[in-house]
């Protein structure tokens, strides 16, 4: 990759897609739901859909991280893609954060930040 501020992104994408994982581990480490992800709860619905979109999010976007690395074609459009699931994902669960785990809110709000820095990297930038 010939832009170095754009790799550094892509690094930083790459870190916070592992980081989902990192926290859902914690997460159910503490103790999260204690009554399992397939059963409903007032406050979370069903957690199984909640965490497969998470999940989905941070695979695809390392995917497409790893494809733009690897001069693919579709990393590009597999990054944007998975860019948008993450600015979903931040400012949707932010609420839930900013209540509960204020902690938890510092990861989303860094991911916005270098999700609108890479944005228009990856739009201009030709592969």
């Amino acid at each position: 990759m010939k832009n170095k501020s754009l790799n550094i992104l892509l690094i930083l994408l790459f870190i916070l897609s592992l980081a989902v994982f990192a926290i859902w581990g914690m997460n159910f480490a503490a103790g999260a739901f204690p009554k399992g992800v397939f059963v409903g709860q007032q406050e979370t619905s069903l957690p199984i859909f909640h965490l497969t979109a998470e999940f989905l999010m941070a695979g695809i976007t390392i995917a497409g991280v790893i494809g733009l690395w690897r001069a693919k074609k579709w990393g590009r459009g597999l990054t944007i893609f998975g860019m948008g699931m993450f600015t979903c994902s931040a400012i949707n669960s932010m609420g839930w954060a900013v209540i509960n785990d204020p902690i938890q809110a510092i990861p989303m709000g860094i991911t916005l930040v270098v999700v609108m820095a890479a944005l228009p990297l990856l739009l201009k930038n030709n592969q």
